[in-house]
């Protein structure tokens, strides 16, 4: 198993969760999905990429034993094309073998999953192509929760939604509730042996684009990204530290002071970027200018080759725009700003 500080590999890394590097926009280093592996044929699958990715995660499943009679649940931190818009595709799939598979997930994903069309636009208009396809998914395949707002610093303490054993240990799942990058956006935790084990943090606490560095990137993008809602996410996020922390772009932070020094590098990053949007607004309100601007802001924070990865470029575009949106720099559509305020004041 992969030990170093950052594991960008797919494979095991401890004795029940698989990271599996998808390939998402064909290059990899993308996008991780993460699967639990339990006793008594039992298995858990966080995130699945989107529908040009769902090739990838089978072939992964094939090849390690991964039967798909075995998935209890498809988990989504949440709704956007990269992380689950290929959840229609894979729960076809699965549903062949397994009937009684669910969607767990909370309402708005599953409002925003099946009502995807101003969502991919956007989407394609950054992607093109590489979005992928999205498809309803019918109203049985959900099991929706309330994710969590309890936060304990006791992991006793927290709210289970679910449990499963590992060589005789119990694993507890636990789902956070935790707004910002999108109103619907939660983090699915596995609680092992009385310790927070493992929290996937899809994109509430920042993207990681260094194999070995603890630093990280924002995740500011349109429409949905409210800054308030994320700072007060990653705030509760402090609170339960996990030994191993996933995070959808890209890998595991392994060690729990790691993970700690990874969350307030992202907090105060978090901080000095917002503060350079408004300053280079404020010189020139022209997205492309404050863009250019801060883009080697952001590339001294990859060791990602740019001619080998040329998705990044759209990536910070999408940050920065988000965060510009935000701040009121750039206004909402009208018929999204409905589903804005919508999801946001529930």
């Amino acid at each position: 198993m992969e030990q170093d500080t950052i594991t960008i590999k797919s494979g095991k890394v401890n004795d029940y969760l698989h990271h599996i590097d998808v390939k998402a926009y064909g290059t990899p280093r993308m996008l991780s999905v993460f699967l639990g592996e339990f006793d008594d044929n039992k298995s858990i699958l966080i995130d699945c990429g989107s529908s040009l990715d769902i090739k990838t995660a089978l072939k992964y499943f094939k090849k390690n034993e991964i039967h798909l009679s075995s998935f209890k649940y498809l988990i989504t931190t949440h709704h956007h094309f990269d992380h689950n818009g290929g959840l229609w595709k894979l729960y076809e799939e699965v549903k062949k073998h397994n009937p009684n598979v669910k969607i767990l997930t909370n309402q708005i994903t599953k409002e925003l999953l099946n009502d995807y069309e101003h969502h991919l636009k956007r989407g394609s208009r950054t992607y093109g192509n590489l979005v992928g396809v999205m498809k309803p998914i019918e109203e049985k395949a959900f099991k929706i929760i309330t994710p969590s707002s309890n936060f304990n610093s006791d992991p006793k303490k927290l709210d289970f939604i679910d449990n499963f054993t590992i060589n005789g240990s119990e694993v507890n799942l636990v789902i956070f509730n935790i707004p910002g990058h999108t109103p619907d956006h939660q983090c699915p935790a596995l609680i092992k042996d009385g310790k927070v084990d493992f929290i996937q943090y899809g994109e509430s606490a920042g993207t990681i684009y260094h194999s070995s560095e603890l630093i990280t990137m924002p995740t500011s993008m349109p429409i949905y990204y409210n800054h308030i809602k994320y700072m007060e996410s990653l705030a509760n996020l402090k609170k339960v530290v996990p030994l191993k922390a996933g995070f959808g772009h890209f890998g595991v932070i392994n060690g729990k002071t790691n993970v700690q020094k990874l969350l307030v590098e992202h907090e105060s990053f978090m901080k000095i970027f917002r503060e350079k949007i408004i300053t280079y607004y404020n010189e020139k309100p022209e997205t492309r200018y404050v863009l250019n601007t801060i883009f080697p802001l952001l590339t001294a924070r990859t060791d990602l080759s740019m001619d080998y990865n040329p998705v990044f470029s759209g990536i910070a575009l999408a940050i920065v725009y988000g965060m510009m949106v935000s701040l009121g720099y750039r206004k909402i559509p009208p018929k999204e700003l409905i589903y804005y305020n919508k999801f946001y004041s529930l």
